[in-house]
C-alpha cells in the first residue's frame, strides 16, 4: 500500500502537535522543585487524575495494536484488551491506596520506606528503566506506523518527529505538562472510539448485538491474509494462540503487569491523599472498560469493511476511518492516535527520569539538597531516554504493537510485581530477598523473551512466545526463599515472649 501527503491530516497533526508544545512550554512555569517535575506537586486532581491514568494507558497498543489483531486473529485477539483491563481490578484492590501511602515520587520510593537499603533502590531503578524502554519500544513502532498514511512521510522520519515532540514535552515541564496531555488525550481517544463505534454500526446497518452475531454466524469470513475460515472459528480460541500455556502465559502478564508499570505507578503520587488514588483508579478502569468494549467493533469493523492493510496490522483502525467517514475522519482518527503516542511515551520517559534522577542521582549517590542540579538530571535523562526509543523504534519496524506491550507486562510482573506484593502484605520480607527478587525476575524475562520465538524463529530455545508463566512466579519464589533464609533471628527477648 502506498501513502501519500494530505493536507487535511496533516493540518490536524500540526495542531495536535502545536497545542502539545503550548501546554508543555505554558506548564514549565509551574515547575519549581523536583516535586512539581516528578509528580506535579502531588495536586493533580482524582478525577482528572483518573482520565489521565486512561490517557496514559489507552497507548498504542490499545487503538493501533489491538484493533489490528481482532482484524487479523478475532477472538483471540481481543483477548488483549480483556487482559489490559483485568490487571486494574489487581491495581484498584491491591495497590492504589497502600502505594500512596508509603511513597513519595518513584515506585523505588515505596520499597525504600522499608528497606532503606542502596541495592534495592538501585535494583528499582534499574527495573524502571528497562521496563519503560521495552514499553517505549511499541510506541514509537506505533508512531512510525501512524504518521507515514497520516502525512506521507517515511516510518523512520515519523519516529524522529514523536521522539522530539515527547522529548521537548518532558524536559521542559514534567508531569505537570505531562498530565495535561495526557488529560486531553484521553478525552479525546474515547469521543474517537464512540464516534468510530457509532459510524461502523450505522454504515453497517446492524445493532451492537446484531452486529456480533453475524461474525458468529456467518459461514465465511475472509481475513486479510486471504485465507477463509468460518465465523465460528472466528470468534473462538485457537486463532492466534495455538499453545494454551503460551495463551495461558501472556494472559498472566497482562493482569499482573499493569500494577507493576513504573509510569502507572508514578500517577499515585500526583493526587493529594489515598483516597484519592483510589477513585483515579476508579474512574481509569471505567473510562478504560468503555475503550476496550468499543475496541471489539473497531477489530471487527475493520474485517467487515475490508479496511485493511495485510502488511501492517496497525493501521486497521485509521484505515477503517478512511472507509467509513472520509478524509476527514481518517485525519480526525490518525490525529488522536498520534496524540496517544505522545501522552504514553511522555509518561514512561517520565518514569525514566525518575530512576535516574531521583533514585539513583538523589538517593543512590546521595547528592540531595540541590534541587536545580537533580531537575537539571532529569531533564538530560529524559533527552537521552528519548534519542535510545528513537533508535530503538526504528529497529522494531513492523512489529504488532499490541504484542510487544504484552512482553513489556511480562517483564514488569516478573521484576516489579513480587517486590511490591509482598513489601506491602508480608512481613517477613527482607531487603536482599527484595532485590535477589527483583533481579531474577528482570533478567530471566529478558532471556526467555530473547530465547523465544519472538527473536529466535523455528529455533527458538524456549517455546512460548510470552514469558509471564516462568518468570512471574520465579520471581515470587527467589523472593520469598532469599527472604526467609536471609530473615533476622529473632532476639531473646522475642523468644522468651513466645507461648510454650
Amino acid at each position: 500500500m502506498t501513502y501519500e501527503f494530505r493536507f487535511l491530516a496533516f493540518a490536524l497533526f500540526a495542531v495536535i502537535t502545536l497545542t502539545t508544545l503550548v501546554i508543555s512550554f505554558w506548564a514549565s512555569r509551574k515547575v519549581k522543585t523536583a516535586g512539581h517535575f516528578y509528580v506535579a506537586g502531588g495536586k493533580v486532581r482524582w478525577f482528572m487524575n483518573g482520565i489521565a491514568f486512561a490517557g496514559d494507558y489507552l497507548s498504542a497498543a490499545s487503538f493501533l495494536g489491538i484493533a489490528g489483531m481482532v482484524a487479523f486473529s478475532g477472538y483471540d485477539g481481543f483477548m488483549y484488551a480483556i487482559g489490559f483491563l483485568a490487571g486494574w481490578i489487581v491495581a484498584l484492590f491491591l495497590i492504589a491506596e497502600p502505594l500512596r501511602n508509603i511513597g513519595k515520587y518513584t515506585f523505588g520510593d515505596a520499597l525504600a520506606y522499608k528497606f532503606p537499603s542502596r541495592k534495592v533502590r538501585l535494583m528499582s531503578s534499574v527495573g524502571a528503566l528497562v521496563i519503560s524502554i521495552f514499553y517505549l519500544i511499541p510506541q514509537m513502532v506505533g508512531a512510525g506506523s501512524i504518521i507515514q498514511p497520516l502525512i506521507g512521510i517515511s516510518y523512520e522520519v515519523g519516529v524522529v518527529i514523536v521522539g522530539i515532540v515527547v522529548i521537548i514535552i518532558t524536559a521542559t515541564a514534567g508531569m505537570v505538562s505531562t498530565t495535561w496531555v495526557q488529560f486531553i488525550k484521553g478525552f479525546l481517544l474515547l469521543v474517537a472510539a464512540l464516534a468510530m463505534t457509532v459510524a461502523i454500526l450505522m454504515v453497517a446497518g446492524m445493532g451492537p448485538i446484531e452486529f456480533i452475531t453475524h461474525f458468529i454466524k456467518n459461514p465465511e469470513i475472509l481475513l486479510p491474509t486471504g485465507k477463509t475460515i468460518s465465523g465460528e472459528q472466528f470468534m473462538a480460541p485457537g486463532m492466534k494462540f495455538k499453545d494454551p500455556l503460551d495463551f495461558a502465559s501472556l494472559a498472566l502478564a497482562l493482569i499482573l503487569g499493569t500494577a507493576a508499570l513504573p509510569h502507572i505507578l508514578i500517577r499515585y503520587y500526583t493526587v493529594p491523599k489515598p483516597s484519592d488514588a483510589r477513585k483515579s483508579t476508579v474512574i481509569a478502569i471505567v473510562a478504560i472498560g468503555l475503550f476496550y468494549l468499543m475496541t471489539l467493533y473497531l477489530g471487527l469493523g475493520s474485517n467487515f469493511f475490508r479496511a485493511y492493510d495485510p502488511a501492517n496490522q496497525n493501521l486497521s483502525a485509521p484505515l477503517l476511518a478512511e472507509f467509513i467517514g472520509g478524509e476527514f475522519f481518517f485525519a480526525f482518527i490518525s490525529s488522536v492516535a498520534f496524540a496517544t503516542i505522545l501522552g504514553t511515551v511522555a509518561g514512561l520517559i517520565m518514569a525514566s527520569a525518575g530512576a535516574v534522577a531521583h533514585d539513583i542521582y538523589t538517593e543512590f549517590m546521595g547528592r540531595r539538597g540541590n534541587e536545580k542540579k537533580t531537575l537539571l538530571v532529569s531533564k538530560v535523562t529524559s533527552v537521552v531516554v528519548g534519542l535510545l526509543t528513537i533508535a530503538i523504534g526504528i529497529l522494531m519496524k513492523g512489529q504488532n504493537v499490541a504484542f510487544l506491550v504484552g512482553l513489556a507486562f511480562a517483564v514488569a510482573a516478573s521484576c516489579n510485581l513480587p517486590a511490591l506484593v509482598c513489601t506491602l502484605f508480608w512481613k517477613k520480607t527482607t531487603d536482599v530477598g527484595v532485590y535477589s527478587g527483583m533481579a531474577v525476575g528482570l533478567i530471566s524475562s529478558i532471556i526467555l523473551i530473547f530465547l523465544s520465538p519472538t527473536f529466535m524463529g523455528e529455533s527458538a530455545i524456549f517455546p512460548l512466545n510470552n514469558p509471564g508463566i516462568v518468570s512471574i512466579p520465579l520471581g515470587f519464589v527467589v523472593l520469598v526463599a532469599v527472604s526467609l533464609a536471609t530473615r533476622p533471628a529473632p532476639s531473646s527477648t522475642e523468644v522468651d515472649a513466645t507461648p510454650a
